[in-house]
């Protein structure tokens, strides 16, 4: 979808309260009412005017979409739940997942921050700071001019005031008191869920120990392409319907983001997890396995068992004699013993192809190995995904039968304890833009009961560090964490 609105399709904006109820604030939590009136940027003349309703925890905010869904920011949790009207289920998504999908909209309309104009076809052309507000997102600072004022700050860019700030001191317009130390920083978490606000106002923002009591802003976007005025104001308002979520009602169940992509996935993925301490397969029992398919002939097979060890535990290391990793000890054995076999020559050829930065034939040597079971299926089918991959475009047209993440999908589902399946797939999602499922495969796959330092998987934990660099309003700290 080419116009992607700034101020209404890159984040789930709040509205009525139908479906809420009016409950007594907990003692560590605010109720926060807020008159939001838009306006033209041009003129004076209202658009709309209506309240909003937000709850306030030391670490989470809830509050409701404009479709009604019940919305919590757990930043405990790094995590955003959502539960739409009328249904039980709620869809918890990973943080990392939300900045991700915001730094991959930034990047590719500004292509990487180099472009200082958006066009937008027939909606017209826009700055990039629009697209830095829409987003959260900045490749580079100084767009904005910020001065302080008797109630706040105030925020420009090329002259026009886009921003201010009130915390309700002299010249307020608050009839409310700001939002105080204890909630702010969740007030700060919740603001990009709910307003284009541009990462330069949201740093000043996070500078203060409470939260405006009223604020204003201007977007210019596809959905407003002569420029809207939003002004927030906190109201004092005891009877207002108010989220509902937490805590998490009873009958509710939690699934992860993508779970309607990937049910089979994701049920044998939590099938492991809930049997993990007692089914999950360990160094000896993968040397059992490929000894046992060698005294039965099937080299290839017990190949395949030894490869996909290396899935579970990592790399072989270079020491492998006399260390805990048997199958990798006797690696040299099972050559020499499988060489005079045509099937264990046939995929050896395939994995050295694979190394070589030959894809296609080794797409052609190792694919007719899929049609195993067990782990030597799991094994084979990771392989062959990761040399389609590899082949890229011309792969996929070349081989229509082969689809890489229906391959990583049955290697996860026929043993949901490899952490590369989960890598393999969850990256699968990020190329196609789906950063939900993605991170639900990485969490999921790092709550497996084995160390995953040497396996693709702790690649997980490098790419949160950098997405927490380059998204950071996305990612907040989580304020009731002591500071080491």
């Amino acid at each position: 979808m080419r116009l992607i609105a700034f101020a209404a399709c890159l984040f789930l904006s709040p509205a009525a309260w139908a479906q809420s109820v009016t409950m007594p604030a907990a003692a560590d939590e605010v109720l926060a009412v807020w008159q939001v009136d838009i306006s033209s940027v041009s003129s004076n003349t209202q658009r709309s005017s209506q309240t909003r309703s937000v709850r306030y925890g030391p670490d989470w905010a809830s509050w409701v979409t404009e479709q009604g869904a019940q919305m919590w920011l757990d930043i405990n949790e790094r995590a955003l739940y959502a539960q739409a009207r009328g249904q039980n289920d709620i869809v918890r998504t990973s943080l990392f997942a939300e900045a991700r999908r915001h730094l991959d909209i930034y990047v590719a309309l500004s292509e990487g921050g180099r472009r200082d104009v958006i066009s937008f076809g027939n909606a017209g052309t826009f700055d990039r700071v629009w697209l830095e507000a829409a987003t959260g997102v900045a490749s580079q600072g100084g767009a904005l001019s910020l001065t302080e004022t008797e109630a706040g700050f105030i925020a420009l860019y090329d002259d026009q005031l886009v921003f201010r700030a009130d915390y309700g001191e002299a010249d307020t317009q608050c009839d409310a008191p700001s939002i105080g130390p204890q909630q702010a920083a969740s007030a700060m978490a919740w603001l990009p869920y709910v307003a284009p606000i541009h990462p330069e106002i949201l740093a000043r923002l996070s500078e203060e120990d409470r939260f405006p009591c009223a604020f204003s802003f201007v977007v210019y976007s596809p959905d407003s392409p002569a420029g809207r005025l939003e002004r927030w104001t906190r109201v004092e308002a005891d009877d207002a319907a108010m989220p509902e979520l937490p805590p998490l009602p009873d009958d509710a169940a939690v699934i992860p983001a993508g779970a309607d992509r990937l049910s089979q996935v994701m049920d044998a993925a939590q099938s492991a997890l809930a049997n993990a301490q007692d089914a999950a397969p360990d160094l000896q029992d993968f040397f059992d396995e490929s000894q046992s398919l060698q005294e039965d002939g099937d080299y290839a097979g017990a190949l395949l068992v030894q490869i996909h060890e290396t899935h579970h535990f990592g790399p072989c290391p270079e020491a492998s004699i006399g260390s805990d990793r048997l199958t990798c000890a006797y690696a040299s054995a099972l050559a020499l013993q499988g060489r005079e076999h045509e099937a264990f020559r046939a995929l050896s050829r395939g994995l050295d192809a694979l190394a070589q930065d030959n894809p296609a034939e080794a797409v052609d040597l190792i694919a007719p190995f899929i049609e195993r079971d067990g782990h030597p299926g799991a094994a084979a089918r990771l392989l062959t995904a990761k040399a389609l991959i590899a082949w890229g475009r011309v792969g996929l047209q070349a081989r229509p039968d082969l689809d890489p993440a229906q391959l990583l999908a049955e290697a996860l589902i026929m043993d949901p304890y490899a952490p590369d399946a989960y890598w393999g797939l969850g990256q699968r999602y990020l190329a196609a833009g789906a950063p939900g499922p993605a991170w639900s495969l990485f969490d999921l796959g790092r709550q497996l009961p084995r160390p995953i330092d040497q396996t693709p998987l702790a690649q997980a934990d490098l790419l949160e560090a950098r997405m927490s660099e380059l998204a950071p309003f996305w990612l907040p700290a989580d304020p009731t964490t002591p500071v080491q």
